[in-house]
C-alpha cells in the first residue's frame, strides 16, 4: 500500500521514539496537544516482555497506534483532541474509556491481580494500580493533524503500514491478536448502539497480502 505524503509525514512522527514522553509529563506542548490527530504508545524493556509473554510473541517498542477527532463515516464530528483523548482517557481513564487501556488491563488482569468491575471497568484500586503501571512502563508520542474530515483515511494508511502488535481493527489476523481478542472478553465493554468506533467501518486486512507484522521487526526498549 502506497503512502500518501500526509500519512508518511504522520508515520515519521509517530515512529520518532525520541519524541515519545512519559505519561507524566504530558503534554509537554500544551497547543500542539490541543489539536486532533494521531499517537503511538512505546514499551520499555521490562512491558514489551511481560505483555510479548502474554500474547506468545515478541513485541516491538512501538506498540499500539491511535487517532482522535476524526470525522466518522457517517460525518459525525468530533471536537476531541489529543489532550483529551489520551490525558483523559488513555492515562487517567478506565478500561471502559479506552481501547487500548481495555487491552493493556486485560493482559495484565492476573499478573497485577486486577479486579474488574461492572460496565467494563476495573475497581478502584485496580485502576490505580493500571495507571502506575502505565505511568511506570509507557511512554506517548503524538501527531497532530489538524484536517479531521481526512484524519480516518489517514490512520487506516498509517496502521496497515505500520501494523502495530496491540492494534486489531485493520491489522491481519494472528495468533496474538486472537489472544487479546480472548483475554478482552474477560473485561466486557459495555454495548453501545453507536458511536464513532462502530461507525467507522474500517476495512479488514487480509493476511495474504498485509505487510509482514511489525513483531517480526522488534527493538530495544527505553533504557
Amino acid at each position: 500500500m502506497s503512502l500518501s505524503p500526509e500519512a508518511q509525514a504522520l508515520v515519521r512522527q509517530l515512529t520518532d521514539r525520541e519524541q515519545a514522553i512519559e505519561p507524566k509529563r504530558f503534554p509537554v506542548d500544551r497547543a500542539q496537544a490541543a489539536r486532533a490527530g494521531m499517537y503511538s504508545w512505546w514499551g520499555d524493556d521490562e512491558a514489551c516482555a511481560v505483555l510479548g509473554e502474554e500474547i506468545g510473541t515478541k513485541l516491538p517498542s512501538l506498540l499500539y497506534v491511535g487517532q482522535t477527532g476524526a470525522t466518522t463515516r457517517s460525518g459525525r464530528r468530533s471536537a476531541a483532541t489529543l489532550a483529551s483523548r489520551i490525558g483523559e482517557n488513555h492515562i487517567r481513564g478506565n478500561a471502559q474509556s479506552s481501547t487500548f487501556r481495555l487491552t493493556i488491563s486485560t493482559l495484565l488482569l492476573r499478573r497485577l491481580s486486577l479486579v474488574p468491575a461492572r460496565g467494563g471497568r476495573l475497581d478502584r484500586t485496580s485502576n490505580a494500580r493500571m495507571s502506575e503501571w502505565i505511568a511506570d512502563h509507557l511512554r506517548i508520542a503524538i501527531a497532530p493533524f489538524d484536517n479531521r474530515d481526512t484524519l480516518m483515511d489517514r490512520e487506516t494508511e498509517v496502521i496497515v503500514h505500520l501494523d502495530p502488535p496491540l492494534n486489531l481493527d485493520g491489522c491481519p489476523l494472528s495468533k496474538a491478536r486472537s489472544r487479546i481478542t480472548e483475554r478482552r472478553r474477560a473485561l466486557p465493554r459495555p454495548r453501545r448502539a453507536s458511536g464513532p468506533r462502530a461507525a467507522v467501518g474500517r476495512p479488514k486486512v487480509s493476511s495474504s497480502t498485509a505487510k509482514p507484522p511489525m513483531t517480526d521487526r522488534s527493538a530495544p526498549g527505553f533504557p
